[in-house]
This record gives structure tokens, sequence and C-alpha cells, in this order.
């Protein structure tokens, strides 16, 4: 007989970055992920960088209670500003939000609905950029908002 496979429990809790270091604003997600790898955080959140594509990774959110996304968002607000919505608000247009990697996110919390395969709850903290074209290094609003969107996310996940 040949035994089951049995995947291990999956923390409760994901927090995930989508963005791209290339594009400097962009890379906002990777350095709030970065501040938080540096804590001390209990098993049950796990800390993911899913880099520009949300599409492919429906099975990641799976089972999970909460899932908490950081990315960049044009809200139309000065650089280094913080957002925190969810993506039902951005999908009723309730909000005038535009992330740069919103659609492939939204569109996988709908198909990953239909087939019972989403998160409980979702949460976006995004930030305004300034700049998002070729280059390394985050602006300095943006930069200046990393430990304040660190607080934001260290909320969500202890109130989950």
């Amino acid at each position: 007989m040949i035994p089951a496979l049995i995947e291990p429990a999956r923390p409760p809790i994901l927090v995930m970055g989508v963005g791209n270091i290339l594009r400097q604003d962009d890379g906002f997600a990777d350095a709030v992920l970065q501040r938080l790898e540096a804590l001390e955080l209990p098993e049950s959140i796990e800390l993911f960088d899913a880099g520009t594509s949300a599409i492919d990774l429906m099975d990641i959110f799976n089972g999970r209670e909460k899932l908490v996304v950081i990315d960049a968002v044009r809200g139309g607000q000065p650089p280094g500003t913080l957002y925190r919505f969810s993506p039902e608000e951005v999908e009723a247009q309730a909000l005038p939000m535009n992330s740069l990697h919103q659609v492939g996110l939204i569109e996988t919390l709908r198909v990953g609905e239909l087939v019972d395969c989403k998160p409980k709850s979702t949460v976006v903290i995004g930030v305004q950029p300034a700049a998002t074209g070729l280059g390394i290094g985050l602006t300095p609003a943006v930069a200046a908002a990393v430990e304040r969107a660190v607080a934001l996310v260290l909320n969500e996940i202890t109130n989950a």
C-alpha cells in the first residue's frame, strides 16, 4: 500500500507582497516583507513574495482565514499615502483605486470564489507610488511609508 501524501497544515494568515523591485516604488511590498521577516511573528502567519502575478496563486490562498496583500496603488493622493481596502470595495467601484496588479488579484479572488478556493477575508494595504519606471530603490516618500505599512499589517494580523 502506498501511503497518502498529507500536506502540512498551512498557517491561517497569509501576508502576500505583490510587486517588482526593478520598478522603483513597485518594490514597496518587498521592503515591507523584509521588515516583517525581521520580526518574530507567530507560526500562524506566513509571509510570501508573489512577484507580479497573483493569477497563478489561487492554491496559495486556499484554506486561509485571512489574506493581507501589500502593493503599490494609484489612488490619486500624494506619494507615500497608505491605503487600506478590500477587493470588494474596488470591485464595486466604491474606491477610485488602481493597483498596479489589481486586475490579477481581483480576478484570481473572483475565480477562487467560484471554485470555493479563496480566503475568508482579504484586505489590501497599498502605497501611492511616486515612480514606477525602471530603477532599483524606493523614492523617499514611499521609503518613509514602509514602517507605517508594517504597523498596519501587524494590526491586521493581530486582529484577525
